[in-house]
């Protein structure tokens, strides 16, 4: 995997994660009562122990998987290169 693929793939990532965040969070609170993960609030390992700890935190980290692997599937795709050269 080159530079620009691994840089791409955290783009993806804090992407889906300020998404997460900024609109399926919200949306997920007012339907099931989820308490919201918030950007706001303490750092270092409290924050990490808030968003593991939390059922949302957890469809946030679950969530990401299809979410990757499917970038990787259309990235591959669009490029025409077979989809083994992304999974190296």
């Amino acid at each position: 995997m080159s530079a620009d693929q691994s840089l791409e793939i955290l783009v993806v990532a804090i992407l889906y994660m300020y998404i997460f965040v900024m609109v399926i969070g919200p949306a997920l609170e007012s339907v099931t009562g989820l308490q919201a993960l918030s950007a706001d609030g303490v750092r270092g390992i409290e924050r990490t122990w808030a968003l593991v700890s939390n059922p949302q935190g957890w469809l946030l980290c679950l969530g990401y998987v299809p979410v990757h692997y499917t970038y990787l599937f259309v990235r591959a795709r669009l490029a025409g290169e077979p989809i083994d050269v992304y999974w190296e």
